[in-house]
Order: structure tokens, then sequence, then C-alpha cells
């Protein structure tokens, strides 16, 4: 079972439109997302920090560490996301041991690109 089919059996696709901001920086963190298509920048203040693509999970560091939202994630085409709560997240983490290696593989290449 690929990480796209994990997420969609249990969530609702969420779209978003061109220029459609998905969160907001300070935001609380109460989902995270996989990008089942379009591309999604993740902005700190006017700085672009990324372009994400399908495929590519985001907004995880705020779902896992209970914090606000330390970026701001603006579609830059027309999307379609899945949202992943906490429940689903930990569901997934007990369940699947193959979702939380990919998770820490995604926040270490992130605090690598940071140091």
């Amino acid at each position: 079972m690929t990480l796209q089919e994990l997420f969609e059996e249990y969530a609702a696709l969420k779209q978003y439109r061109p220029g459609e901001i998905i969160f907001k920086a300070g935001e609380a963190g109460i989902e995270m997302y996989l990008i089942q298509s379009g591309e999604v920048e993740i902005h700190n203040g006017k700085n672009l920090i990324r372009t994400l693509k399908p495929g590519d999970l985001f907004g995880e560091m705020a779902l896992i560490g209970n914090e606000p939202r330390s970026a701001t994630a603006i579609a830059k085409t027309h999307c379609n996301l899945i949202p992943v709560d906490e429940n689903r997240f930990l569901f997934l983490v007990r369940q699947n041991p193959y979702f939380s290696l990919y998770v820490m593989e995604i926040l270490a290449t992130r605090l690598r690109s940071h140091v």
C-alpha cells in the first residue's frame, strides 16, 4: 500500500485554487497534508522556502510538535490535498512503521537544509 493509499482511505480531499492560502504562519497545526496533485509553495514571510509537488507531505512539524505553524503554505497551482489530522497521524504511526520512517526522513532532510 502506498502512502497516498494510506491517506486516501480515511480522508476527504481538499481542493485549492492558485494563490489560495492553505494555512498561515502562527495558526494552530491541526492537520498535515499529502499533495495528490498540483504544487504548493512554503513561505517564511516574503521568502519562498520551497515548492512542493505531488507525493510531498507538508504541515507535519506543527502537527507533531503541537506548535503554531512556522510558515505559510500557498497553492501555486490548482491543488488536491489529502488532509491528515492528529488522530489519523497517530493511527498511521502505530500501524505502519514505514510511515513513521518516511516522516522521520522528511524531518531530517528539512533540518539538514537549515543547518
